[in-house]
């Protein structure tokens, strides 16, 4: 069962079925792909398998760390000459300035010395399997993840769902819409505090692709819009909040009001056609027929956040840090073993590493400090 678990017969099944399954949800997004109870499985199964993979590997990079300097008696071994315990110190010397780490033992007239550089290295393939598996852990996570939204004027409060998070309320203090040099829209900007159990507990703002993070609550931009309040007098008499840019009759004349940089924005119309705009401040009125008046009070923007609760992505990002480490050990290094056995004026040498050109490359730059019999 534990071969089966480890094998990488199942690790190619499992990622070709996850691979199928993504595509599958990549074309019909309208189907639950990755919060399906299989889909956890294989998550978990995978993991499962990366796990067994990186034990089994243990006792052998552990052997390598621990290793103890033994006669090197192979017969692919290197046999060199030198002239005394001078060019022994220097040699150990010349190891030691090239970062190996040595480890020396002696018997029955016998010197064997054990030089090791790259230990990191050796472990980059184990902690790339840690990263993978970090990695699933945190899809499996996030597929348990809520997401919903929260909408809320200026100067307001709104509770955030209690599915993403009990007790939790938004208090928005502005919001804008930034603009560019050449008067393109560049950005939507919400400033807010965030109140749990009636505590102020955070404030920030949030814009487009900059969420505002809190207590594990992601407040993301997604929408906004507008309200005017305005007041009429004579018919139909009263205050009201005019959604932006809806049409409206009043006295057999037809308009919106829309939102503009300049202010509120009343375009009147005669079917189809624009006949004319008006541009109204706070406190501006505009005289209709049968003595009515409309008096813009103010403006009423209000924002849409998302609000999403992830509890995987921490991992996610965890496993992403150790995944760019193992790389970095992987691009940097290989780890390699020099083991050495002296006795009378001899030496034989080998160079263990699963690279042949640095094999080659180390033997070179030994020999070169002691003269090839």
């Amino acid at each position: 069962m534990i071969k089966f678990l480890s094998s990488i017969q199942l690790a190619i099944t499992l990622i070709g079925a996850m691979v199928l399954a993504s595509v599958f949800a990549t074309l019909f997004p309208d189907v639950e792909i990755f919060g399906a109870f299989w889909f956890r499985g294989l998550l978990l199964l995978f993991c499962l398998n990366l796990l067994m993979c990186t034990v089994k590997s243990l006792p052998g990079i552990l052997h390598r760390i621990k290793k103890l300097p033994s006669s090197v008696n192979e017969e692919r071994a290197k046999t060199l000459n030198f002239s005394g315990p001078e060019d022994v110190e220097k040699l150990m010397d010349y190891l030691k300035a090239k970062g190996y780490k040595l480890k020396t033992s002696s018997s029955e007239g016998q010197q064997n010395i054990l030089a090791q550089k790259g230990i990191l290295n050796l472990i980059a393939p184990q902690l790339l399997h840690l990263s993978l598996i970090l990695v699933l852990i945190g899809g499996f996570l996030t597929s348990f993840g809520v997401e919903d939204q929260v909408t809320c004027f200026v100067g307001e409060r709104a509770d955030v769902p209690a599915s993403v998070a009990s007790g939790m309320v938004i208090e928005v203090n502005d919001f804008q819409t930034i603009y560019d040099a050449d008067g393109a829209i560049d950005n939507w900007i919400t400033n807010l505090n965030i109140y749990v159990n009636d505590e102020k507990t955070a404030s920030g703002t949030t814009k487009v692709n900059a969420p505002l993070k809190h207590q594990g609550v992601s407040f993301y931009q997604k929408s906004y819009g507008y309200y005017h309040l305005i007041e009429l007098t004579g018919v139909q008499p009263g205050t009201y909040d005019v959604p932006d840019k809806k049409i409206f009759s009043l006295e057999n004349k037809t308009f919106n009001i829309g939102y503009s940089e300049e202010g509120a924005v009343v375009s009147f119309f005669e079917g189809h056609n624009l006949t004319e705009t008006v541009v109204l401040k706070d406190g501006d009125k505009i005289d209709f027929p049968n003595d009515t008046v409309l008096t813009y009070i103010e403006l009423n923007p209000f924002t849409v956040l998302g609000v999403k609760k992830d509890p995987g992505t921490p991992v996610v990002m965890t496993g992403f840090l150790l995944m760019t480490i193992a790389s970095f050990l992987f691009w940097t290094g290989r780890y390699r073993e020099v083991a050495i056995s002296l006795t009378e004026g001899k030496a034989s040498l080998i160079v263990y590493c699963k690279i042949k050109a640095v094999r080659d490359e180390v033997m070179e730059e030994i020999s070169e400090r002691m003269k090839v019999k």
